[in-house]
């Protein structure tokens, strides 16, 4: 939208319609005699006509003759009343029209003025004054649909979060569940086969995996609280790259080996420094690993892989997993949510696992991106983090 000073700056057009040329040409005079603004004008001679060019939308202001014919302007405001947009209109009526004049005002006349008291400097400031005014209430409508808009996104936003909120209690209470007949069956057989030793080292080994799964789920449960309420902290040391893979690689062994795929190792050979919490980095990457171990095939490839540039140094972990849709990309950091890269067999999880690797990252003053040229196509997450001096 141009500023009215802008529009100023060259002739504006001007719609007038009356059926009376000699009125017309009257008030092709008076705006001749208009000093510093030009004004361009079209003479609609006809009620039709002057819908007609009104609907074109091709003038900046509209001086509309009461009288038009057999028909008058007002029934001209109520046709148009219909138009999505239209310039300011100015009603020009005899005298002692007031109630013709308050009607119009009704039907979103800018102004009315009488024929008999028109002169150049009245109808330059009415008319610039209209169109001014229709600036300020175009610039308010698009105000208030671009709130309406963000108001729509911000409560479209909300209904998704709580969906998934309720998804994820839906999920945490299978996976809490999940271990409850393990170890109730466990706890069984261990009462009835208490002389078996062997047996009971089986039901013992059931257990621990079981108590493990959950004391995980309770771990998560704690750092989904402390995301959401802000308390989620780093302690920070000078640490080094190297021990903080070596640490992640450790953490995700078991994950990857059950998975049976290719973990490679690419990693600097000389110390890069960090000033970062060695658990929650190592945290990080075991993330990573785990998520990419979940969603390859067997036999497929994990790759961890790093490098210095400049005054970051870049961790990037590989795929060659089931890869992830383009629509879903902006959403994987987002709290809560499982991103569904099915492999025939049931991933679990609570869903908050990237969104913590962000945090965790952001808290480091780093940063996390995620990248996949589509399904079956791999995924590949990249972390940036600042090098200590």
């Amino acid at each position: 939208m141009r500023d009215l000073a802008e529009m100023i700056a060259e002739p504006l057009a001007v719609l007038v319609i009356d059926d009376d040329r000699e009125d017309y040409l009257l008030t092709r005079e008076m705006l001749a005699d208009v000093g510093g603004v030009a004004f361009k004008l079209d003479h609609a001679a006809t009620y039709d006509d002057g819908l007609a060019q009104l609907r074109a939308g091709k003038h900046d202001a509209v001086l509309l003759d009461y009288r038009l014919g057999g028909r008058t302007g007002i029934d001209l405001l109520r046709e148009a009343q219909e138009l999505e947009r239209r310039p300011p209109i100015i009603l020009l009526t005899g005298r002692g029209q007031r109630d013709v004049a308050l009607e119009a005002l009704t039907l979103g006349v800018s102004d009315y003025l009488e024929k008999s008291g028109l002169s150049p400097a009245l109808l330059e400031r009415v008319i610039l004054y209209a169109m001014r005014q229709r600036q300020q209430e175009e610039r308010l409508e698009e105000k208030v649909r671009a709130r309406t808009a963000e108001l729509a996104r911000a409560n479209d936003a909300l209904r998704d979060e709580d969906r998934r909120k309720n998804d994820f209690i839906a999920m945490l209470a299978h996976e809490l569940r999940n271990p409850l007949a393990p170890i109730r069956n466990a706890l069984e057989i261990m009462r009835l086969t208490a002389d078996d030793a062997e047996a009971v080292e089986r039901s013992r080994a059931m257990l621990e995996r079981q108590v493990g799964q959950m004391v995980r789920l309770i771990d998560d449960l704690l750092d989904v609280s402390r995301i959401t309420t802000g308390k989620l902290r780093v302690q920070a040391e000078p640490i080094t790259l190297r021990a903080v893979l070596d640490a992640a690689a450790e953490i995700s062994r078991p994950a990857l080996d059950k998975a049976k795929v290719r973990f490679e190792v690419c990693v600097p050979a000389e110390s890069v420094p960090l000033y970062g919490d060695r658990v929650r980095l190592a945290q990080v990457f075991s993330n990573l690993l785990n998520n990419a171990a979940k969603y390859t095939p067997e036999g497929g490839t994990v790759k961890l892989a790093a490098e210095r540039s400049g005054a970051e140094v870049v961790v990037t972990v590989r795929d060659s997993g089931v890869g992830i849709p383009a629509d879903v990309l902006p959403r994987v950091f987002d709290l809560f949510t499982q991103v569904d890269r099915t492999l025939n067999r049931s991933q679990g999880g609570l869903g908050i696992g990237l969104a913590l690797v962000q945090r965790l990252v952001q808290l480091h003053g780093g940063r996390v991106s995620v990248r996949s040229d589509g399904p079956g196509r791999g995924a590949e997450f990249t972390v940036r983090l600042p090098v200590a001096e």
